[in-house]
């Protein structure tokens, strides 16, 4: 008799779940607290998380903490993988588990280090960094990612203007991508659990929104407006005028001549939509 789905589920859940046993006795680790690690040993999550990077054998992918390697060895499968991995211990582990034709591996903190090019990302990042993970990879040029977020943070990047989650963070990535959850993600799936369930985000790259003439100028506009989220834009632009002028190479004077002439400014910073903010810093740049 046929096994059904979910029973074969279960046997690969376990086959994984053994293999990562075996390897924490091998190379003598245990997942690390501190560093937040937890291990995906769902086949079905990391199957679906290659299918959605769509990817060929031109590809380049970015792998942020690939741990014990099965993200990676899956997609190695189809292109060329740049993993990323901080903890020595794992990073042996990389070297001595995993085909070396089509892996670069990148030792040291993903934040930090100097990274080959690369076209798609595919990743189950640290979670504890998660934002800080988000803004570096603003500058990196790449068409495609997929990542998987703790739900909480996943719907601060799909947020629209006046829900509490809408940020700085929600804008800045919606203006770089389509951003779409694709697939929730139980706590059981990771070892040792995490606290609460997390999901599968798909980003591809736009701008639909419109382009702005500098994008590092544009960032730190938009995380100084949302300091003063709740103030409308005129308040909120004045109060953001120390953070703001450097980076925006703007004289006091001229500043407030161009705020005064825009067209929203009794509306509240957390009521603007991505394309008004790109507007907005368009005008304020001429």
């Amino acid at each position: 008799m046929e096994k059904n789905s979910s029973e074969n589920e279960y046997i690969l859940f376990m086959s994984i779940l053994n293999e990562l046993h075996s390897l924490m006795v091998k190379y003598r680790f245990r997942p690390s607290r501190k560093m937040g690690q937890h291990f995906m040993v769902k086949e079905s999550v990391l199957a679906q998380m290659v299918q959605l990077a769509e990817l060929g054998s031109t590809d380049t992918v970015l792998e942020i903490g690939a741990g014990t390697g099965f993200l990676t060895r899956e997609l190695q499968k189809h292109c060329s993988v740049v993993a990323v991995e901080l903890d020595e211990r794992l990073c042996m582990l990389l070297e001595n588990e995993l085909p070396k034709e089509n892996l670069q591996l990148v030792k040291g903190d993903f934040l930090a280090v100097e990274l080959p090019s690369f076209n798609k990302v595919v990743s189950l990042p640290p979670y504890s960094k998660s934002s800080a993970i988000m803004f570096r990879l603003f500058q990196c040029p790449f068409e495609l990612a997929v990542l998987v977020f703790q739900r909480e943070f996943a719907e601060k990047l799909l947020a629209l203007p006046g829900f509490v989650e809408y940020n700085a963070l929600s804008v800045l990535t919606q203006y770089r991508f389509d951003v779409k959850m694709q697939q929730r993600v139980q706590a059981s799936a990771f070892f040792p659990t995490p606290e609460g369930d997390s999901c599968i985000v798909k980003m591809v790259k736009t701008e639909r929104h419109g382009k702005v003439p500098d994008a590092t100028a544009f960032t730190v506009f938009i995380k100084s407006l949302f300091r003063y989220q709740n103030k409308n834009l005129r308040n909120a632009l004045v109060h953001s005028f120390p953070f703001i002028k450097k980076e925006m190479r703007l004289k006091e004077p001229k500043f407030n001549e161009k705020i005064a002439e825009l067209q929203m400014q009794e509306v509240k910073v957390n009521l603007i939509s991505v394309k008004e903010f790109v507007q907005i810093f368009n005008e304020l740049m001429k």
